[in-house]
């Protein structure tokens, strides 16, 4: 029996390898280069972005002039959309739930028939949609925290995704 009887009430001492240690070490994988494979995935995730894909899961019947401006927007504020409206940085380092990704979210969640339709069917439609947007960034819900430093910087650059969005629609 040592320290104290830990050892005999099946207690491991100092040293011990679980179960997941042990598939690890075995592996002959270090942290290291589990977090540089990680890395790598996720480098591929970034470059594989596909524009199109994304465009077809938030805006599917908007018209090409939307989807357009779309695209001129995120290249213009860096950093890109993901299928599910999660914004991800061009380095892909940073990532954020996006108010049209909460939008989506909703609109699945209450059953409706076509949750893909973000920006409606005209111009009109996806301007309404971005002032919408724009506003819930502006005036979050009564309660909510306001976040740390970054949390912030994500919603300003979030903000000026459809503030530059809002732009080109607007021109249009």
């Amino acid at each position: 029996m040592s320290l104290n009887g830990i050892e005999s009430a099946g207690y491991r001492a100092a040293g011990h390898q679980t179960g997941k240690t042990k598939r690890n070490a075995g592996s002959g994988k270090t942290f290291a280069d589990i977090v540089n494979q990680k890395s790598a995935e996720a480098d591929n995730a970034v470059k594989g972005h596909d524009p199109s894909r994304v465009l077809d899961s938030l805006a599917k019947h908007a018209p090409e002039e939307v989807r357009q401006a779309f695209l001129e927007a995120e290249k213009e504020t860096g950093g890109f959309m993901t299928v599910f409206g999660l914004w991800i940085s061009s380095d892909g380092k940073q990532s954020h739930m996006t108010q049209m990704g909460v939008d989506y979210i909703i609109r699945q969640y209450q059953g409706e028939s076509n949750p893909t339709d973000l920006f409606g069917t005209t111009v009109g439609s996806a301007i309404s949609a971005a002032k919408r947007w724009i506003y819930n960034i502006d005036h979050p819900l009564a309660g909510q925290q306001a976040g740390s430093v970054q949390e912030r910087k994500l919603l300003a650059m979030e903000r000026a995704f459809y503030v530059s969005f809002l732009d080109k629609l607007g021109k249009l």
